[in-house]
């Protein structure tokens, strides 16, 4: 860290300090509030990078041992299941969101999903 940086630093820290010291227990909670979900994301971030990473190393290392077997994964049978999922999950939304709210916005919480569901079965549909 440069000094310049380190100089800006210690000055954000001076008026964050003096901010929480002037609000007294008002604001001291929002530092809290507005923290918790920055070191969650931080966290979860770094433990999915740690995960991935040894799931990594663990098929290197059975690679290298010839005890590594690939996972069959058929591609056309999820899109054929995902899109009867999402095509019937769409058009129930759909007709309640017409139901309930008339034409309106709304009704593209039901379209979007119907209108994938239909992409992913007429890909299982063409794919040979």
């Amino acid at each position: 860290m440069t000094p310049t940086e380190l100089e800006e630093l210690n000055k954000n820290l001076k008026i964050l300090h003096e901010a929480i010291a002037a609000g007294g227990i008002e604001n001291g909670y929002k530092f809290v509030l507005f923290s918790v979900p920055i070191v969650g994301i931080v966290f979860g971030c770094t433990l999915l990078f740690f995960l991935f990473y040894w799931n990594h190393k663990e098929k290197i290392e059975l690679i290298r041992s010839n005890l590594y077997k690939p996972v069959f994964f058929d591609i056309r049978m999820l899109s054929f299941f995902v899109g009867l999922l999402l095509t019937f999950t769409g058009f129930a939304l759909s007709v309640v969101f017409i139901v309930v709210l008339g034409k309106s916005l709304a009704m593209l919480g039901g379209l979007v999903p119907l209108a994938i569901g239909l992409g992913l079965l007429t890909y299982y549909k063409l794919r040979p």
